[in-house]
C-alpha cells in the first residue's frame, strides 16, 4: 500500500505544512472554504476556544505525498472523540487507515465513539454535506461529493440530518397571510422588530449571545462557551453584515429573538484577503444578490413570534427582490416549514458517528 499514517504536534513545522496544503490541491478555486489562520491557530492552540480541548492532527501519506488528513479532538468528561477538518483524496484506502488511527487514539483515550465531522467545535462549523455539490454558499459545511463514501465504507453511520432550503425570488404576498397576520398581532401585543444600526453591532452580538447560549443547548455536538468567546468569533460578522437582513425582536425592552443573515460572498470571505477580494465583498454588501440566512431564534415563552419573525423577513426579500438561503436546518426542527411555499430545492447534510469497539 505504501501507506503510513502520522501523529504529529505544532511543532512539526513540516507536518504543519503539509496539513494546512492539503485542501488546496483538492479543491478548485471556486469551491476552496478553508481558513488556513484559523486552523493553524487551532493546530498551535492559540485559538480563542483552545481552553476547552486537546487537539491530535493526523496525515496520511501514501509515499512521500499527504493524502488524506483530519483532527480528533478531545474534551474532558465527554464519552465522544470529535473528528473533524477531514479532507482526503479519492483514495479509499488513505481514508480508511486515517479512521482507523482515529479510533485507536479515541479508544486510548477511553472513548466510547467517534462523531463527525466537527472541526474541533460546535461553534466552527460540523457536519458532511451529501448533494448539489459544486457551488458553495457563504458557510456552508462543504466538501467533496465522494466525502459521505468515505466515511459510510469505514463504519460510520448517520445520526442527525439537516437541510438548507433554497428560496426563490419573492415576487407576491400570495400564500402568506396567517404569516402577516400574526405579525400584526405580535405587533399589537407590543413587540417591535427592527435592523439594529451598524453602530449598535457589539450591543447586538451581545443580545443574540443571551438567547442563543440557550436556545442552542440541545443541539448535537453543543458546548457552553462565555459571552466574550462568543463575540470574538463573531467578530468577522462586523465587516460583512448587509443590516437590512438582520433583526431583533424585543418585548417590554427586552430581547426575544433575532435572526442573522449574510449577503452570499460564496467562499470570497475564507483565507487572506487581497485587495481583488476585499472590493468583490464589500460591492456585494452593498448590493446583495443573494442571502444566507445563518441564525434564527426566539425565546419559547414567546409562542408565534417565529411566523412574525419570519414575515418581517419575507418582506424584505420582497423589497431586494433576491433569492437565498435558509441553512443548516436540523430535521424535525419547526422553522424547516417557514415560507415554505417559496422554496424550490434543498441542500443535505449528515452528522455521523461510529461506536468503537472494545478491545
Amino acid at each position: 500500500m505504501n501507506l503510513r499514517a502520522v501523529v504529529f504536534d505544532s511543532g512539526d513545522k513540516k507536518r504543519t505544512r503539509d496539513f494546512l496544503a492539503l485542501p488546496k490541491r483538492i479543491y478548485s478555486a471556486k469551491e476552496l472554504m478553508q481558513s488556513p489562520e484559523e486552523e493553524l491557530a487551532l493546530l498551535n492552540g492559540t485559538h480563542v476556544l483552545s481552553r476547552y480541548f486537546t487537539v491530535i492532527p493526523i496525515l496520511i501519506y501514501r509515499e512521500n505525498r499527504a493524502v488524506s488528513r483530519a483532527v480528533v479532538t478531545l474534551y474532558p468528561n465527554d464519552s465522544a472523540a470529535y473528528i473533524g477538518f477531514f479532507e482526503s483524496e479519492n483514495d479509499s484506502d488513505a481514508a480508511a487507515l486515517l479512521f482507523k488511527t482515529a479510533e485507536e487514539i479515541a479508544a486510548k483515550n477511553g472513548r466510547e465513539k467517534l462523531t463527525g465531522p466537527v472541526d474541533c467545535s460546535f461553534w466552527i462549523k460540523y457536519r458532511l454535506k451529501t448533494d448539489r455539490f459544486g457551488s458553495p454558499y457563504t458557510g456552508e459545511p462543504y466538501n467533496k461529493d465522494y466525502y459521505p463514501n468515505l466515511w459510510y465504507q469505514s463504519g460510520f453511520e448517520v445520526i442527525k440530518r439537516y437541510s438548507s432550503n433554497h428560496y426563490k425570488i419573492v415576487e407576491s404576498d400570495k400564500g402568506c397571510e396567517k404569516y402577516a397576520a400574526r405579525l400584526e398581532e405580535k405587533l399589537g401585543e407590543g413587540y417591535t422588530i427592527k435592523s439594529p444600526d451598524e453602530s449598535e453591532f457589539d450591543k447586538t452580538l451581545r443580545e443574540v449571545y443571551s438567547l442563543m447560549i440557550e436556545l442552542y443547548s440541545r443541539f448535537p455536538v453543543y458546548k457552553r462557551i462565555t459571552e466574550e468567546e462568543f463575540c470574538s468569533i463573531c467578530e468577522y460578522l462586523r465587516h460583512i453584515l448587509n443590516y437590512s437582513m438582520v433583526k431583533m425582536a424585543f418585548f417590554k425592552g427586552k430581547p426575544v429573538g433575532f435572526f442573522v443573515s449574510v449577503p452570499n460572498f460564496k467562499n470570497s470571505v475564507y483565507g487572506k484577503l487581497h485587495t481583488f477580494k476585499k472590493l468583490r465583498i464589500l460591492l456585494e454588501k452593498r448590493k446583495p444578490r443573494s442571502y444566507v440566512m445563518l441564525y434564527m431564534g426566539v425565546d419559547p415563552k414567546h409562542k408565534g413570534l417565529g411566523r412574525a419573525l419570519c414575515e418581517v423577513v419575507r418582506r424584505e426579500l420582497k423589497k431586494q427582490r433576491v433569492p437565498s438561503v435558509g441553512a443548516l436546518i436540523r430535521e424535525g426542527n419547526c422553522s424547516k416549514g417557514y415560507m415554505g411555499q417559496l422554496k424550490d430545492f434543498e441542500y443535505g447534510y449528515v452528522l455521523l458517528e461510529k461506536v468503537i469497539s472494545k478491545q
